[in-house]
């Protein structure tokens, strides 16, 4: 009697099984006990888990993956380009955010023509200086190590994949620009294909010095006389003096409650509070009980309103907060969604949404659960423009008659344009402690601007910026660009529910939306989600694109209100590529986006 007891009491205390695995999953997604890392490419997955293996943490794990995706995938990220992410260390319940964007250097100005010469698009890259900043404050690892595997991909090759052939062979104009690029990609006067080995000597040999000099590495000497050298060639006013003088910004990110779980995602110039303030528009209202939107046309119509107020609401206010007064604390508020929400209550499509003035509600004090994190607050922008040394940043002069339509409805024309979608990645890691790392890294466009220096592609981020010099955007000297970015951490009683975040340019905070509101509130699992059809709205018109999959009832329901639905092909590059990891009980499950060719490892 008492063994059977004793056995009964053993199999009630074993820990629960993990949770089932979908087929087919490919490698796309994963369940795992102690860490785990989404990435763009397998072998950025495998270069962050082995780091974790040797004893590093999500940070270590994250900056190791992020100097890997840059090899592996050089038309979405590099040392050429910048990026931002978000750390949540779990022992000191402590959320950090730093951003790394290639910065317009000292010479810019709105007169700038950016259309003489593609390199004239390269900003300061601010990428080499953020990871390795992130790195030295909060990894544990030697920078040697955590560099180690990027090195090595870049020496000793690896097997060149589907999409990175097929952008080869679709960017020949731009590759062949510069001869020791055309070497590398373009071989033997043909595009590398699929399969075949890529090896990048010179991006090796820079990423070593890198892990020997730290940010001198690539900020001084050789490395900075190359960027500067073929820059100067083309009118480029970047100089020494910007590369060596770059610092990347550590801010505080936005936050707010959503129903039982904290939302912590990218402070302005990125996009997080349109994320923040979609989820706060769909508060009151209950989507498991109407249906998924491809099923309900009443969940369909609540999604495309609130995705269209956030997006018309960010866009109207963007800018570096450094210079800028950034109404972010008063968007993600309670009292204006409340003000806001009564545009999701009509039936009827209104032909555009103007945007609305948070700047009353922007005095709002954080809400319990996010005060102790120390959000973006209201005086961020002034603070941050002391210590640059430049004047306190203005109250925003809240009128959209001043700016040009483009710049009301998005951050730069350049993000919102039809053509982009599949640039830029994004990177998820969490570790067996609990820390998290959400993480979005660019070029730009394809190969940024196609500029090549020291074995890496330049990026394209001056085309971020607006030439218009009342835009809350424009083109200055020393500004960090707005972005669509939003890498984003949530957490569930103090620790971390889920990292998630995606590329795609004006596609990127609503395919986080939509992915946050699958898992929490519909309960998918993780890689369900990213099945889903995914949709993308437009603030300037009626017009809603979305992908195969949508029940054609809900589309004529779409078109009775006034809607232009517009059907896009399934899995399409240009609805981002959402990379995500949710916590479930003490199992990690993580998803990598099947628009692209991403996997998840875990241990």
């Amino acid at each position: 009697m008492i063994v059977v007891l004793l056995l009964t009491l053993w199999g009630c205390a074993r820990p629960a099984p993990p949770p089932a695995t979908l087929a087919p999953d490919l490698g796309k997604r994963a369940v795992a006990e102690r860490g785990m890392v989404a990435s763009a490419h397998s072998l950025a997955s495998e270069a962050g888990v082995e780091v974790l293996r040797a004893g590093g943490n999500a940070i270590d794990a994250a900056v190791a993956a992020a100097f890997a995706i840059g090899v592996v995938e050089p038309m979405m990220a590099g040392i050429g380009g910048g990026g931002s992410m978000m750390i949540w260390e779990q022992r000191r319940g402590r959320v950090e955010y730093v951003d790394f964007y290639a910065t317009s250097p000292a010479g810019a100005s709105p007169a700038y023509d950016r259309s003489v010469h593609p390199a004239r698009l390269v900003a300061v890259p601010g990428a080499v200086a953020g990871l390795l900043e992130a790195h030295e404050r909060f990894g544990r690892l030697p920078r040697g190590r955590v560099l180690q595997p990027a090195i090595r991909l870049a020496e000793e090759g690896f097997p060149t994949g589907a999409l990175l052939a097929r952008t080869i062979e679709g960017d020949s104009a731009k590759l062949a620009r510069y001869a020791e690029a055309r070497r590398i990609f373009w071989p033997d006067h043909r595009p590398l294909p699929a399969g075949e080995r890529l090896v990048q000597p010179e991006l090796g040999a820079t990423m070593r010095r890198i892990a020997a000099e730290g940010r001198d590495g690539f900020y001084r000497g050789a490395v900075a006389e190359a960027i500067v050298g073929v820059l100067r060639e083309t009118g480029n006013p970047m100089t020494l003096n910007d590369l060596a003088g770059y610092t990347p910004q550590w801010r505080r990110p936005v936050c707010a409650p959503y129903r039982r779980w904290t939302v912590l995602s990218a402070p302005p110039p990125q996009s997080g509070m349109q994320v923040i303030q979609a989820l706060k528009l769909l508060e009151p209202h209950d989507p498991a009980a109407l249906g998924l939107p491809t099923q309900s046309a009443e969940a369909m119509h609540l999604l495309v309103g609130a995705l269209r107020v956030a997006m018309a609401d960010r866009g109207a206010v963007q800018g570096d907060p450094a210079h800028v007064r950034v109404p972010a604390v008063g968007i993600v508020s309670d009292a204006y969604a409340a003000e806001r929400r009564s545009l999701l209550a009509a039936h009827t499509a209104p032909a555009r949404v103007e945007p609305g003035d948070p700047r009353p509600a922007d005095r709002s004090r954080p809400s319990p659960a996010c005060a102790p994190l120390e959000p973006f607050a209201p005086a961020a922008g002034a603070v941050a423009g002391t210590l640059l040394g430049v004047a306190p940043a203005p109250e925003l002069p809240f009128t959209t008659a001043r700016l040009p339509p483009q710049a009301a409805a998005a951050p730069a024309a350049s993000e919102d344009d039809e053509s982009t979608g599949g640039e830029t990645t994004h990177l998820a890691i969490v570790d067996a402690e609990g820390n998290a790392v959400s993480l979005t890294f660019t070029q730009g466009v394809y190969f940024g601007s196609g500029t090549w220096a020291a074995g890496t592609f330049l990026n394209s981020a001056m085309n971020l910026f607006s030439a218009n010099p009342s835009s809350p955007n424009a083109m200055l000297p020393g500004r960090f660009p707005a972005s669509a970015t939003t890498p984003s951490i949530i957490l569930e009683d103090g620790r971390v529910r889920m990292v998630v975040g995606s590329p795609g340019a004006a596609r990127i905070p609503p395919a986080v939306t939509q992915s946050i509101v699958y898992v929490l509130d519909y309960g998918l699992d993780p890689m369900e989600a990213l099945r889903m059809p995914r949709i993308q709205v437009s603030a300037a018109s009626t017009r809603v694109q979305f992908e195969q999959g949508v029940n054609p009832e809900v589309i004529a329901a779409l078109r009775a209100m006034g809607y232009g639905p517009e059907v896009m092909p399934p899995t399409s590059l240009y609805f981002g590529g959402v990379h995500l990891i949710e916590r479930r009980g003490r199992w990690w499950v993580g998803a990598a986006d099947p628009r692209r060719d991403g996997e998840v490892r875990g241990y």
